[in-house]
């Protein structure tokens, strides 16, 4: 989720945006995808770069914890999060600042990613042993057979 934001670091500190956010799917991990991502990322430019504002709703899907079925479960996703431009935009010139070594940084064609930041924050927010529904029995730990379904023999 990339966005062109030149115009935006030339404006005077103070200024706000608003970039809405509209993903099909974004990988979290091996397990874990999100799905009908859409919300907006409120931007205000700083005096090292833009302070990004980001609400989001999604559908996570990923794997049940008992019985390794695949779940979808919804999520949201609220950070804030200053990422620092890697050029000057007026000259040009490439600045190291040492604020972007820890965080988020907007690229030298000036393209500022959420992606990396909201895979992070989605991260954060979803569940540690997600499950396909409350009551979900598992699998049988003699036979493998899932229980939620069939009876073990």
């Amino acid at each position: 989720m990339r966005f062109r934001v030149s115009q935006e670091l030339r404006q005077p500190v103070g200024t706000e945006f608003t970039l809405e956010l509209r993903h099909r799917s974004l990988f979290l991990d091996d397990d874990a995808a999100l799905t009908d991502l859409r919300g907006n990322a409120d931007l205000l430019r700083t005096d090292r770069g833009l302070l990004a504002m980001v609400r989001a709703t999604a559908q996570i899907r990923s794997t049940c914890s008992r019985c390794l079925a695949p779940t979808k479960s919804p999520i949201e996703i609220d950070f804030k999060e200053e990422f620092i431009p890697l050029i000057d935009p007026v000259s040009g010139k490439h600045i190291t600042p040492a604020e972007a070594e820890d965080g988020f940084v907007i690229d030298s064609r000036l393209m500022l990613d959420v992606g990396e930041s909201l895979r992070q924050y989605a991260l954060i927010s979803s569940p540690s042993k997600p499950l396909c529904r409350p009551d979900c029995a598992g699998l049988c730990s003699t036979c493998g057979t899932n229980l939620n379904g069939d009876r073990c023999s």
